[in-house]
């Protein structure tokens, strides 16, 4: 059924003349040739607007939000597909795996002159390709569900097991994501499922790469963008992105310039305040700030990034990623969430703006 069925039938009976609704569900496409179809979810009273784009990984192609009278885009490559080498920008949901998975012997390995742009991990006595990131981004999902009342915009999306991801992953599950506009926030409540018949328990990362333009409002000046966050802590890595099993102090709390941040550099952050969902804000010096705050219906123990940071405000982007994972993590088996047969694992992803 394509998209623009749904608002059809959405908008059957609806020929009353009044106010417009506070709430809207739309369809678009995106910017670029491939027009590729999106999901509008509206609150327009709150001044937010999300777009959705189903066939992309169930991705959050755009985030608009309302500013100075103005409606800004504030994702990068916000609902533009057109081919480009690397990052694509938006919010793609990343699952079963954050950053990349490598090989035991990974030192030799590069000495003899592999390149590891992809990932791997063994499991049952067989090595199995992993995507950086995982798959669930690469693959298209189904729109399950999508409506608006007078108190919220929503649309629900899923994406299942098959014999592709199989050969990846070898489990049974299924993915949903409710993307849910209210009271001007936008809220991405993620659960995974592990099927009844998996014959072991199911295990993963789970993150959101998420990334903004810098700066949010035109003429401002990115350098000085500042980011804040209540972490205490950065997971340290080697030169090659894996976790060595050390951290050391760290403080945002009274903001990081990000113009002093060192570009392109991942910093893994934990150590959030026990009892606080682990957030951050991304402040431009207009006065639009961002904030991301997330909730795990469980943590494991440590090493686990609750936020990996990375990007460059010199060439227009930023990224607080929020996850509940780590690099390596299918290797090392550390930083996962494990599912037994027919469990639910929630994660919520809060941005708000003011």
């Amino acid at each position: 059924m394509r998209l623009a069925w749904i608002l059809f039938v959405l908008l059957v009976g609806c020929t009353d003349e009044g106010p417009p609704p506070r709430y809207s569900l739309d369809t678009a496409t995106s910017i670029d040739a491939s027009k590729t179809e999106l999901l509008v979810l509206r609150d327009d009273t709150g001044g937010i607007e999300a777009a959705i784009a189903p066939s992309k990984g169930g991705e959050l192609s755009g985030l608009r939000v309302r500013y100075g009278g103005d409606w800004i885009e504030t994702l990068q490559l916000a609902r533009d597909y057109t081919p480009r080498e690397g990052f694509m920008g938006k919010g793609p949901f990343l699952w079963p795996a954050t950053g990349r998975n490598f090989p035991p012997d990974l030192a030799e390995r590069r000495q003899a002159g592999e390149v590891f742009n992809a990932g791997a991990y063994e499991h049952g006595g067989e090595r199995r390709p992993m995507p950086i990131h995982g798959f669930a981004r690469d693959l298209p999902w189904r729109l399950a569900e999508s409506g608006a009342d007078g108190s919220s915009v929503r649309a629900i999306l899923s994406l299942r097991d098959s014999p592709e991801t199989r050969r990846m992953y070898p489990f049974g599950f299924l993915c949903t994501v409710e993307y849910l506009v209210a009271d001007g926030a936008l809220e991405m409540r993620y659960v995974v499922g592990a099927a009844v018949d998996n014959s072991e328990p199911m295990f993963f990362s789970i993150g959101n790469h998420i990334t903004f333009v810098a700066p949010l409002v035109d003429g401002s000046d990115p350098l000085k963008m500042v980011l804040v966050s209540p972490a205490s802590l950065e997971i340290l890595k080697t030169g090659y992105g894996i976790p060595t099993g050390e951290t050391r102090p760290i403080s945002y709390a009274d903001g990081i310039s990000l113009g002093d941040y060192p570009p392109l550099a991942a910093t893994s952050l934990t150590g959030y305040p026990e009892g606080q969902d682990p957030y951050i804000e991304y402040l431009d010096p207009a006065g639009l700030t961002l904030r991301i705050a997330h909730h795990a219906s469980e943590i494991p123990g440590p090493p686990v990034i609750l936020f990996n940071v990375w990007g460059d405000v010199r060439n227009g982007f930023f990224s607080p990623e929020p996850w509940v994972g780590l690099q390596n993590s299918l290797v090392q088996r550390q930083g996962l969430i494990y599912l037994d047969p027919g469990e639910d694992f929630r994660w919520t992803v809060r941005v708000t703006y003011e």
